[in-house]
């Protein structure tokens, strides 16, 4: 399992790479450094909003190469899925961020760390402290998180080049912990879903992640 981890975080790492440095040189790029401001900066000005949705557009424009990498990779049995964040998505964590997160005093890369995410569900069980301790010894520049709560088990693992650039996330599910983590998704979903009922009208543009298995 851990040969099949360590291929996959190697292709993010140098899509990753890829990316960052050609949003970089994107008309919509601007230089801000995502961990000093915060929710509250976002609140204040119209100009950091439109960044992370110009992001979230770069993203969903140059992206398909590499999910038809990944769909055409040998990963054995485990099943590779990946998803943007929608726009309206986006809104709405900007809203409860500001409203339930440390009164809006959390840095905008803390909160949009998972724009673009990936997922893997391993075959076979690996504790999340080996996976820690794995990640520690072989990608010391990667951020590791146990994300485990309530019936939701999952390890996080987070790809940042500096504070300039906006992360992503890889979610590392092991198969047993798959059912109860898609209701625990579906239940933390509910409050987005009638937020966007309620100001979006109805208008659907939840993401989901996209199998490549």
């Amino acid at each position: 399992m851990f040969a099949t981890l360590n291929k996959l975080i190697q292709m993010i790492e140098i899509e990753y790479k890829k990316e960052a440095s050609n949003w970089e040189k994107c008309d919509s790029y601007q230089k801000v450094n995502l961990k000093k401001k915060t929710i509250n900066d976002l609140a204040q000005t119209g100009e950091l909003l439109p960044l992370v949705f110009a992001y979230r557009l770069f993203i969903n424009q140059t992206i398909n190469t590499f999910s038809f990498d990944l769909q055409n990779n040998d990963f054995g049995k485990c099943k590779i899925n990946t998803r943007i964040k929608a726009q309206n998505s986006i809104e709405y964590k900007f809203k409860n961020y500001k409203q339930n997160h440390e009164n809006g005093n959390i840095s905008i890369n803390k909160c949009f760390n998972d724009i673009y995410g990936l997922r893997i569900i391993l075959e076979s069980y690996i504790s999340h402290e080996k996976i820690r301790d794995w990640i520690k010894e072989n990608h010391i520049n990667l951020k590791c998180i146990d994300s485990s709560k309530n019936k939701y088990i999952a390890t996080h693992v987070y790809f940042k080049k500096d504070n300039f650039s906006f992360p992503w996330e890889l979610q590392i599910w092991n198969k047993k912990d798959e059912e109860e983590n898609i209701l625990s998704h579906k239940m933390y979903k509910q409050d987005y879903i009638k937020w966007e009922n309620n100001n979006k009208g109805g208008e659907k543009h939840g993401e989901t992640f996209c199998d490549h298995e």
